[in-house]
């Protein structure tokens, strides 16, 4: 009797149709996309909606972490806390987008790619999250260092 054994890969585990985010998202609105959206990162698309980058929540504490020239760290902290009731005053927002802060050529596999492969490529580039694309580039998924640990078994001994 012949078992065909399943080869685990992106198809399986990829959550499909990733929030993305424009290179123009500033830190407000990508604080609250991901905030709304439950996600800790994203793909960042071009105007024809291909990947040029990833972003994530690490990347925007990072971003804020350092200020900007003409404010001290903490003030980027209260503009994407603010919530803007409506007896306060927004804070305005500096002109601090994703492009200024997102990872370039982020890691990029296709549907096809073994989840294996996935795993050894993450822990190779120390990240932890892989955007899958089609051929030119339009994101059909993303993988999370989760869904790569979902793959293997429970730890049965």
């Amino acid at each position: 009797m012949s078992t065909v054994k399943h080869i685990v890969t992106a198809r399986d585990v990829m959550t499909k149709e990733p929030v993305c985010a424009e290179p123009s998202t500033t830190i407000r609105q990508l604080a609250r996309l991901f905030e709304e959206n439950e996600i800790s990162g994203a793909p960042v698309v071009d105007g024809q909606g291909r990947v040029i980058g990833i972003v994530s929540k690490t990347d925007l504490i990072r971003r804020c972490a350092e200020g900007t020239r003409e404010r001290a760290p903490g003030y980027l902290f209260e503009v994407i806390c603010d919530q803007g009731g409506e007896d306060e005053e927004l804070i305005p927002e500096p002109l601090v987008c994703v492009e200024d802060f997102m990872t370039e050529d982020p890691a990029m596999v296709n549907a096809e790619t073994p989840a294996t492969e996935i795993a050894k490529l993450m822990f190779e580039r120390r990240i932890h999250r892989v955007i899958v694309v089609d051929e030119e580039r339009f994101p059909v998924g993303i993988i999370t260092t989760l869904d790569v640990l979902g793959v293997f078994p429970g730890g049965e001994h």
